[in-house]
């Protein structure tokens, strides 16, 4: 379904600053995937998100797309068929905009913008219903101002903003990371609630381990650029943090704590 084939991408080539952020990175997620993504400090993470999105191009290799190659297109090409949650609660919002115009910019990503209003009763009433599911209360505040909202419920509403046009794939870029703990658990809540009624294929990139061992079917961590462990939905229900620690130190050859792997 989705499928990153040998892909490698190098920022500053030939610089001082030279820097190899992918290498060689094969992945495939088949339909309905949940796989959580961890890994040191500039380990690649948000690079492969990236990639994937888009939002740069690789080097080299080929990232597929339900068989079709979309190596060539731009980010806003793939919008349609690839939705997104930032880290940042204010990435994925506009917010000068009321919560309702916010969702029907979402219900319109990736298909032309006419004239039509952006806005119907229909449309409000559909806005309405989509935004119980969040138990926020939101759907009784379509009028309110998205930058009114808490940075919690900011980051609910970009999540149901990515999978409001049902897309073939989903990134979340350590989307509860500049949440409190109690937000983060919501947010994580909706997002297992809101991938398994959509059956989406998902990738998300955390730096809680004991939310990549809890959260999908599937976990990879990486390291320089490279996938060095990949562990499948029966294995990973019995590991703990500290056997992914123990796993990174014997795959590298090296012995990192629990500080430097979850940076």
């Amino acid at each position: 379904m989705l499928t990153v084939a040998s892909v490698s991408k190098t920022f500053f080539p030939h610089t001082v600053n030279e820097r190899r952020a992918l290498v060689d990175v094969n992945l495939e997620l088949s339909e309905g995937d949940f796989v959580t993504v961890i890994g040191s400090n500039g380990a690649g993470k948000s690079t492969l998100l990236n990639t994937v999105a888009g939002r740069i191009h690789q080097d080299a290799g080929v990232v597929s797309l339900d068989g079709a190659d979309v190596s060539r297109l731009k980010e806003h090409q793939r919008a349609a068929k690839v939705g997104r949650v930032f880290q940042d609660p204010m990435a994925g919002t506009a917010p000068n905009l009321s919560i309702e115009e916010n969702l029907s910019l979402a219900d319109r990503r990736g298909r032309p913008r006419g004239l039509s209003r952006g806005v119907t009763k229909a449309k409000r009433e559909r806005f309405a219903e989509a935004l119980k599911q969040l138990e926020l209360g939101l759907e009784g505040r379509l009028k309110t101002k998205v930058g009114l909202l808490s940075g919690g419920q900011r980051q609910a509403l970009s999540l149901l903003m990515a999978t409001y046009s049902d897309p073939r794939v989903l990134l979340l870029d350590e989307h509860t990371a500049a949440l409190d703990p109690q937000r983060a658990d919501l947010v994580t809540r909706l997002t297992r609630s809101v991938v398994q009624d959509k059956g989406l294929t998902t990738l998300m990139v955390t730096h809680n381990m004991v939310q990549a061992l809890e959260v999908g079917n599937r976990l990879i961590m990486m390291h320089e650029g490279r996938i060095i462990l990949d562990v499948g939905a029966e294995q990973k229900s019995q590991m703990t943090p500290q056997d992914l620690l123990a796993e990174f130190g014997k795959l590298k050859g090296a012995v990192v704590d629990d500080k430097t792997l979850l940076q």
